[in-house]
């Protein structure tokens, strides 16, 4: 099974929702990529990030971690934390699971790819 391809992103969190698409790229079980995401936090201003990721495929297991970000678009300053998903592969084309930031905030994701390609070089 091969995971890489363009992946649809949503997340819900608690104090908002994340959308966006991840990009991902698997050699054997090593994942790497990127997720390029709208984070829409109740009562602010969205803004849109920018996380590299790396990664391990064991199983059916999913885990993602970012290791760098860049700040895509914010109308106001921002302090922001990477994220860890931790999930699993339901199906062929679905990634379900839990995720958490440096600052301990868990949400809930899904990952439904949408392409079997890359756009670009990740």
């Amino acid at each position: 099974m091969d995971l890489t391809g363009k992946w649809r992103y949503i997340e819900n969190y608690g104090y908002g929702v994340a959308e966006g698409e991840l990009y991902l790229k698997q050699k054997g079980q090593t994942l790497a990529g990127r997720i390029v995401f709208t984070d829409k936090v109740e009562g602010e201003s969205s803004y849109m990030i920018q996380e590299f990721l790396k990664g391990e495929l064991e199983g059916r297991k999913v885990r993602l971690e970012a290791i760098e970000f860049d700040i895509i678009h914010s109308e106001f300053p921002i302090t922001y934390q990477l994220d860890h998903w931790f999930g699993l592969l339901v199906d062929d084309n679905t990634i379900k699971g839990v995720s958490k930031d440096g600052q301990g905030v868990e949400g809930y994701f899904e990952f439904e790819k949408v392409a079997t390609s890359l756009p670009m070089e990740i």
